[in-house]
């Protein structure tokens, strides 16, 4: 599942009315077309974590995880013929930081969801932009002193999360919600290598460079911890099967489509709702269609959580 693209890689707003460029000249986008194209991205990603819970109930994660980005990497690279190819050194970045996202950040993450609920994953995941403020702060990116309260009122909203969180949530394995703590800060890690590679990548081309590179290393993870013995795979049911279509193919491939196309034709505020919506999307659909439970303070400290990153995106 690709939680998301960083952020800090999104344009400068285009306008009030969403446009974008066709034969040299701008053309104007209905508002009522940008709205459903949103809507149908918040889906897509928003329905990602929750979907990545059916599968790991009884597929190996790592591997699972691993068969899913490198056939979305595979469609990727055929669709990237044609297009500028990366430097070697941008190469190297794109791996690098294919890494971090797919398999410190993703994979973590997909471990972690044999343990906890999904609701509990998805607020934690909202918290990948302000670890991405965070680690820009570290390698000298200037943080405004309202962006410094931003980042309080967010992690201590992800605190009273994790505090408060009822064995239920949690699954009786602390680690697993220690992991999911750690996958927002890698994914973060990546997110930053990508936005500050030498020149600007095409999408499609970095996104195929990091979906392999990801995509290799979790497979070979797997190899060494056993995932992919085929006794592992004998029990695998339909939902779970399923559910790994489902992320290959809205997840990977149809919220990529939609996100690229939205960056070229609606404004980038606009655009970077999906950074605060999906995730309350993915709670809400574990609360109903995974019945999931839900406590006080998931609703408070993700709350503090999903205001803080709609704030911050929003005073870009």
């Amino acid at each position: 599942m690709i939680i998301g693209t960083p952020a800090s890689r999104l344009p400068e707003p285009s306008g009030r009315m969403a446009r974008r460029r066709a034969g040299g000249r701008m053309a104007v986008v209905p508002p009522d077309r940008t709205v459903l194209l949103l809507l149908a991205l918040y889906a897509c990603w928003g329905s990602a974590i929750p979907a990545m819970k059916l599968m790991v109930d009884t597929v190996p994660p790592l591997g699972g995880a691993a068969a899913i980005f490198l056939l979305a990497g595979v469609v990727f690279t055929g669709a990237a013929r044609g297009r500028p190819r990366p430097t070697r050194v941008q190469q190297r970045q794109l791996a690098i930081a294919g890494v971090l996202l797919l398999v410190g950040g993703q994979g973590l993450a997909t471990v972690a969801l044999t343990a906890v609920t999904a609701s509990l994953g998805a607020i934690l995941a909202a918290a990948i932009p302000l670890w991405v403020v965070l680690l820009g702060r570290l390698i000298g990116t200037r943080v405004s002193v309202a962006s410094q309260v931003r980042l309080v009122a967010g992690f201590g909203g992800i605190v009273i999360v994790v505090l408060t969180a009822p064995g239920t949530a949690i699954g009786g394995a602390p680690w697993a919600v220690a992991a999911f703590c750690v996958a927002p800060i890698l994914w973060a890690a990546g997110s930053l290598l990508t936005a500050n590679a030498d020149r600007p990548v095409d999408r499609v081309v970095a996104s195929a460079v990091q979906l392999l590179a990801g995509g290799t290393v979790l497979l070979l993870v797997a190899l060494s911890l056993g995932e992919l013995d085929p006794t592992r795979w004998s029990d695998v049911s339909w939902t779970s099967a399923g559910a790994a279509v489902f992320l290959l193919v809205f997840d990977s491939l149809v919220g990529f489509l939609l996100y690229t196309h939205l960056l070229e034709s609606a404004p980038a505020p606009l655009v970077s709702t999906y950074a605060y919506v999906t995730p309350l999307v993915g709670a809400v659909i574990g609360a109903t269609v995974l019945e999931e439970s839900l406590w006080a303070g998931a609703f408070v400290g993700g709350a503090l959580v999903l205001g803080a990153v709609a704030l911050e995106l929003r005073g870009r």
